[in-house]
C-alpha cells in the first residue's frame, strides 16, 4: 500500500526555518546597532556640550585676565607718570631755589661794583667782575632772564614797589629807578624787581 504523501510545507523546505533565524539575528542585530549609535550620538553629544560650556568658561576667564593686566598696567602707567611729574617738580624747585641764591650773590657783588671806578682795574675788582660775568652766563644758561623794568609800566606781577613818588609829565604809573634786578625763568616769575614807582604829580 503506498505511503501517503507528506503534505506540510515546512517539511518540504527544512531550510526555511534557518532562515527566519537568521532574519530574526539580522534584526536583533541591526536593532542594537541603532540602539548603540542612539546612545554614542547621545554621548557626543553631551562631550560637544561640556566642551563647548568649558571652552566658553576658559575664554570668559581670558577676557577677565586681560582686563585685570590691562587695569594693572593703566595703574603703573598712572603711578609712572604722578611719580615723573614729582620728580620733575621737586627739580624745578630744587632748580629755582639755587638760582634764587645765585641771585643773591649776584647782588652782592653788583652792589659792590657800583661803588667802584670802572676805569680801577685791580686784580680784585677784575676778580669780582670776572665772577659776576660767570653768573650772569649760569644764569642764562639755565633759563632765567633779567626782566626790564626801567621806564617801562609798573605792572604788580612783576614789579614789586617799594617806593611810590609823584612825578610830572607822567601819564600812568611808571617804573623810575631799580633796586633790585628781577628774573623770570622758562617764562614763568623767578622773582619780582624792586622798583621805585613815578605817579602822575596831580593824581
Amino acid at each position: 500500500m503506498p505511503t501517503p504523501e507528506n503534505t506540510d510545507p515546512q517539511a518540504h523546505d527544512p531550510i526555511d526555518g534557518s532562515q527566519g533565524e537568521d532574519q530574526a539575528e539580522d534584526a536583533a542585530t541591526e536593532a542594537a546597532a541603532s540602539a548603540a549609535a542612539g546612545a554614542s550620538n547621545g554621548l557626543d553629544a553631551q562631550v560637544i556640550a561640556t566642551f563647548e560650556s568649558e571652552l566658553a568658561e576658559a575664554h570668559r576667564q581670558a577676557d577677565e585676565h586681560h582686563d585685570r593686566y590691562l587695569r594693572a598696567e593703566a595703574d603703573l602707567q598712572n603711578v609712572r607718570r604722578r611719580s615723573d611729574q614729582r620728580r620733575e617738580e621737586a627739580l624745578r624747585l630744587q632748580k629755582r631755589t639755587l638760582l634764587t641764591r645765585f641771585l643773591d650773590v649776584r647782588d652782592n657783588l653788583e652792589r659792590a661794583l657800583q661803588h667802584t671806578d670802572d676805569a680801577d682795574d685791580s686784580p680784585m675788582l677784575e676778580g669780582l667782575r670776572a665772577t659776576l660775568r660767570v653768573i650772569d652766563h649760569l644764569l642764562e644758561r639755565e633759563g632765567a632772564a633779567p626782566i626790564v623794568a626801567e621806564d617801562a609800566a609798573f605792572d604788580p606781577e612783576l614789579h614789586e614797589a617799594v617806593a611810590v613818588v609823584p612825578v610830572p609829565n607822567v601819564k600812568h604809573e611808571t617804573v623810575i629807578s631799580v633796586e633790585r634786578s628781577g628774573y623770570t625763568i622758562d617764562g614763568e616769575l623767578l622773582r619780582p624787581a624792586r622798583v621805585v614807582v613815578g605817579r602822575p604829580a596831580d593824581g
